[in-house]
């Protein structure tokens, strides 16, 4: 039987990167960022003729990794709980790597926090810059259940933060996190 899967590969190949960052974003490890773009990338594709509208393909996509990494969350909790650390590190030589580092590392602490359905919506608003109604949509919740959510996990990722590093942010919770985000970046080719 010969199959034509062209579509389907052309559609991956516009949301290569994107979806590929955004698995590296929610794991904050490249090798189980890479495993759960891959599996997830198999699923696609054995699900693709069963996909109505093509121009929801994105979506599409970014359920089925939302939920692949749902599966690996609840097969792994102790791998959040007990996180070791963080690996595929690399820095231009010559540069400080400790400020990347440290907030990097915060950011870490910090999303043990929070649930996988939480990490997916601070990591689609925060870090891949989607709009509320498009998380909205690709969640099937509300915008205001989604603006909910979010301001909550702030809150929790607040609170981690700020019971370690208190002594550094002397009162002010915000300190010291406003670099979290600027560390997890789409890859740039």
């Amino acid at each position: 039987m010969i199959r034509n899967d062209g579509p389907f590969w052309d559609l991956v190949e516009r949301e290569h990167k994107r979806a590929r960052a955004y698995c590296l974003r929610l794991t904050l490890n490249p090798e189980e960022g890479d495993d759960l773009y891959m599996d997830s990338i198999m699923k696609a594709h054995r699900g693709f003729a069963q996909i109505k509208d093509i121009e929801r393909f994105r979506p599409w996509l970014y359920q089925i990794i939302n939920n692949n990494y749902i599966g690996r969350s609840r097969d792994s909790w102790w791998r959040r709980v007990f996180a070791g650390p963080i690996e595929g590190e690399t820095f231009e030589p010559g540069s400080d790597p400790s400020g990347e580092y440290e907030a990097k590392r915060r950011l870490e602490f910090a999303f043990t926090a929070l649930s996988a359905d939480d990490r997916i919506i601070v990591t689609l608003a925060e870090l891949d810059g989607w709009k509320i109604s498009e998380i909205a949509q690709l969640t099937s919740k509300s915008e205001g259940t989604i603006k909910m959510r979010l301001s909550r996990a702030r809150d929790k990722m607040r609170r981690r933060l700020s019971s370690v590093y208190r002594k550094s942010t002397a009162g002010n919770t915000d300190e010291g996190t406003e670099d979290l985000c600027y560390v997890i970046k789409p890859e740039q080719d």
